[in-house]
């Protein structure tokens, strides 16, 4: 019997469990932003492209900011086991070959790309701050370090978390780059080794006043 629906999409076919359903709408969710914009397609667009009711996606993702968030941390989590297997095959392993395989990854593959065109810009800015994906991104580069204490900043304003920090200006370097490409493969590579690495190698030092 074709899972295919009279206006081309698919029907919402039964799951074994719940893990496999999200990963249904997921994938669909990946469709409609390739297809739409990730900063157009909405929950109604989404639920299409899976063939579902709109009840069956809310009762996965209760709004538009936990589907985003979802399927950012599958991709990472996806592009990390990748980059480990490489790894294991023995690829190169510094810091700088992981951040820059990472940014290889999501160039290639089109449902991933599209999160970095002009117009879906606003989308990842707005996640780049968000500390479950924060976390995520962390312990798949590995920039994790052995400080996982807070401390205030010279200012003595709210406490940060050193890992997450660092993190998050992990992030905020690969949305660059996927935003605006260096002019080519060794300037990116030089801009890393420069610019990021050695900030994610140090130690924050949270007496400085701003």
């Amino acid at each position: 019997m074709s899972n295919s629906a009279p206006n081309g999409r698919t029907r919402w076919p039964r799951h074994r469990d719940g893990q496999e359903a999200v990963d249904a709408l997921l994938d669909a969710a990946g469709r409609a932003f390739a297809e739409l914009g990730v900063s157009r397609a909405t929950m109604v667009d989404v639920a299409r492209f899976a063939g579902c009711s709109r009840a069956t996606l809310y009762r996965y993702f209760p709004n538009q900011e936990s589907l985003h968030l979802a399927f950012v941390q599958r991709a990472t989590l996806r592009i990390a086991t990748r980059l480990a297997e490489e790894r294991d095959a023995g690829a190169p392993d510094s810091m700088a070959d992981r951040i820059l395989r990472g940014i290889a990854e999501v160039r290639r593959d089109p449902l991933l790309a599209v999160w970095f065109e002009p117009e879906n810009m606003a989308v990842p800015m707005a996640m780049t701050q968000n500390t479950e994906l924060l976390r995520s991104l962390s312990a798949g580069a590995g920039t994790g370090g052995a400080d996982h204490s807070s401390a205030h900043d010279g200012a003595g304003g709210p406490a940060r978390d050193p890992i997450l920090l660092r993190a998050e200006w992990l992030l905020r370097s690969i949305v660059s780059l996927l935003a605006t490409p260096g002019t080519d493969a060794a300037s990116e590579r030089l801009m890393v080794e420069s610019f990021v690495v050695p900030v994610l190698a140090e130690q924050p030092d949270f007496t400085r006043s701003r």
